[in-house]
C-alpha cells in the first residue's frame, strides 16, 4: 500500500538541523521520536554507494514515512555541472539528472522490500538548471519518464524553488511556477506528479511574504498542490547569512527557542495564511536549520518543537 501523502502529522526536515558528528546526530534523531511528526524529509542518495535502506530505516520510527529530497544532489553538482537538471536542454546533462532521481527511486524500492511495506511517501524533484540552460519542454519529458518508473508507492513532488527574476540575485534561479505547472500537464500524468511549495523559496523569489500564498493558490487551483514546506526566509542579514539566502531560518515567535530567528519573515500570521491557502489535502512539512551551528541537541529539538507548535496552533484543518 502507498503511504498517504496527506499525513495527519507534519514531516520534519531533520537532516537540515541535525548535528554533523555521528554520536550527536544519533542522539538528535532518537529525540525526534518525542515530537508530533509523521516522518522525515531526508536527502536522496548522492551516489550509488549511498543507497542504504537499512541506515534510512533506522531513522524512521514505526508508522513514520519519508519524503526524499533531491535538492542536495542538485546543488552539489551545480558548480561543476551547471547544465545538469531535469529541465536541461542538454540531453546528456538531463540524463545525469534522471540518474540522480533514479537513485531515490531505488532507495524507495529497497525500503519497501526490506520492510514489506512502502515507506517513502514522496520524492521531491526540482526544475534545474536555469531557464537559460533548460525549458519546460525538457522538464516535461523528464517527468513523463519518471512517472513510468516503479516508485514503490511514492508520488513525485516538484518542489518549486525561486525562479530566475531579472535584475535580482537568485538563490536557485530555476523555472517559474507557471512553467512547472505547464510541464506537469504536458507530461500527461498529473496523478503521479504534483507541486510542492516551499514557503522560504517562494518568499525569496518574490522578496515578499505574499508570494508563497500566491504560489499555493496557483498550484491548488491547478489541482496540483501536494505539499507545503514551512521553511523561513528573511530580508535581513542574520546568523543564517545574507538577506534572502536559502538557509532555512526558523520562524519568529515568542518561544525562547526562536529568539535567534526573530528577524524571520515567517511567523504565526504567515503560517496561518499559508495553511488556509493550501487547504486540507496538502502534506505539511517543517524544514529549518539552527544557529549557532554547534547548538546542543536539546536546543535543536526545542527549535523543532517550537515551530511544530506554531503549525499546530494555526492549522485550520
Amino acid at each position: 500500500m502507498s503511504p498517504d501523502l496527506r499525513s495527519t502529522l507534519p514531516l520534519l526536515g531533520g537532516y537540515a538541523m541535525a548535528p554533523k558528528d555521528e554520536a550527536s546526530a544519533a542522539e538528535f534523531y532518537a529525540a525526534l521520536a518525542g515530537l508530533p511528526i509523521g516522518g522525515l524529509e531526508m536527502p536522496a542518495p548522492a551516489d550509488d554507494d549511498a543507497i542504504d535502506a537499512t541506515a534510512v530505516s533506522r531513522l524512521l520510527q514505526p508508522g513514520w514515512v519519508a519524503m526524499l529530497t533531491c535538492v542536495p544532489v542538485v546543488m552539489g553538482h551545480r558548480a561543476a555541472d551547471p547544465a545538469r537538471g531535469l529541465a536541461s536542454d542538454d540531453e546528456d546533462a538531463r540524463g545525469r539528472a534522471l540518474a540522480d532521481v533514479a537513485r531515490a527511486a531505488e532507495l524507495a524500492r529497497r525500503l519497501a522490500d526490506e520492510e514489506g511495506t512502502a515507506r517513502v511517501a514522496a520524492i521531491e524533484v526540482h526544475s534545474a538548471p536555469s531557464p537559460e540552460l533548460g525549458s519546460a519542454d525538457s522538464l516535461a519529458r523528464s517527468l513523463a519518464t519518471i512517472a513510468d518508473w516503479d516508485l514503490a508507492g511514492a508520488q513525485i513532488v516538484l518542489e518549486h524553488c525561486d525562479a530566475l527574476v531579472p535584475e535580482q540575485q537568485p538563490s536557485k534561479g530555476f523555472l517559474t511556477l507557471d512553467d512547472e505547472i505547464a510541464a506537469i500537464r504536458t507530461a500527461g500524468n498529473p496523478e503521479a506528479v504534483g507541486i510542492g511549495i516551499n514557503w522560504g523559496r517562494s518568499a525569496i523569489e518574490g522578496r515578499s511574504t505574499g508570494t508563497p500564498v500566491e504560489h499555493l493558490l496557483a498550484a491548488r487551483e491547478a489541482h496540483l498542490l501536494r505539499a507545503l514546506i514551512l521553511s523561513g526566509a528573511t530580508g535581513s542579514t542574520t546568523a543564517w547569512g545574507e538577506p534572502w539566502s536559502d538557509a532555512h531560518i526558523p520562524s519568529r515567535g515568542e518561544d525562547p527557542a526562536l529568539e535567534a530567528s526573530a528577524a524571520s519573515a515567517l511567523g504565526m500570521q504567515e503560517i496561518a495564511a499559508s495553511l488556509a491557502a493550501a487547504g486540507p489535502d496538502a502534506l505539511r512539512a517543517v524544514k529549518v536549520s539552527v544557529r549557532p551551528r554547534d547548538m546542543p541537541v536539546a536546543a535543536r529539538v526545542a527549535v523543532a518543537r517550537a515551530v511544530l507548535a506554531q503549525l499546530e496552533a494555526t492549522d485550520v484543518v
